[in-house]
């Protein structure tokens, strides 16, 4: 018998409250970083939102965010996650940040292909945001300067090779650079700030804005459509296990259901040899 645990009865309990209080058609677009522990999310968003000095989003080599940071510019919201598979509760956390997102930075580093989490991350990411999955979900190949640029992009040609076998959709992708946009800047040297390809990724961001409304209201659609079946299956569950309880309070009551059966016979046997007054 599967139970329906506490654990999911509070997951649907957010989602109805975070759907309740989404507004599908108003605000600027919200961009949010998602992806593993210490894959540079923080480092990419203070980046992007112009805190090469002064950290807007903490970035440490051990966990650092835990809860939702949020920075507004003029054109976009910018919001940082926990990163994912640490626990639990930082994964509701990172749930209920993506399910704001109209657009999504799935940042990686450049160990290696996208391990099996992440795959599995992106494929519920890619069902929530439907026909925008394509073009509003992001791979950024965080801290590109740390391997030869073969083999960074040895790395970012698998990442993509496995979204359109495994997931089947065709993302972009870009390979990043924090540490030579950060000396670029500071130095000057616009080489350096092309080199970090970041220019690149704001470019893409600023072409997806048009389209924030229809994003959100089709990710509402589909988050509520979602939400209906789970709730569906939560039924199905806990019709199950009233069923299951009833059967087994029922077998555990048969002893005493035939001991007492036993009993009126004996009762009423008993009482057969009195004379009727």
């Amino acid at each position: 018998m599967v139970d329906l645990t506490q654990s999911q009865h509070t997951q649907l309990l957010h989602k109805a409250d975070a759907l309740l209080a989404q507004n599908s058609t108003a605000g600027k677009p919200v961009v949010v970083a998602w992806g593993l522990m210490n894959a540079g999310k923080s480092y990419l968003l203070n980046m992007l939102t112009d805190h090469l000095q002064s950290e807007c989003f903490r970035t440490n080599d051990v966990r650092e965010t835990a809860e939702l940071k949020e920075f507004e510019t003029k054109d976009f919201i910018f919001l940082d996650t926990p990163g994912l598979d640490a626990n639990s509760s930082d994964d509701l956390i990172a749930g209920e940040g993506a399910a704001k997102a109209d657009i999504v930075l799935f940042v990686h580093q450049p160990q290696g292909e996208l391990e099996k989490m992440e795959i599995d991350f992106l494929r519920e990411m890619k069902a929530s945001f439907g026909e925008y999955a394509e073009q509003n979900i992001i791979l950024v190949l965080s801290k590109s300067d740390v391997e030869s640029p073969e083999k960074i992009e040895e790395i970012r040609q698998r990442m993509l090779e496995q979204c359109r076998d495994i997931l089947g959709f065709n993302p972009r992708c870009f390979a990043l650079s924090g540490s030579r946009f950060h000396a670029g800047m500071l130095q000057k040297k616009e080489g350096l700030v092309r080199a970090s390809h970041l220019n690149d990724l704001t470019t893409t961001l600023h072409t997806l804005n048009r389209d924030a409304h229809a994003v959100k209201q089709e990710r509402q659609r589909l988050a509520i459509e979602t939400l209906l079946e789970e709730i569906t299956r939560a039924q199905h569950t806990i019709r199950k296990q009233r069923l299951q309880t009833q059967k087994t309070i029922r077998i555990a009551l048969e002893p005493f259901d035939l001991a007492m059966n036993d009993f009126r016979e004996l009762m009423a046997t008993q009482l057969s040899k009195f004379p009727a007054a």
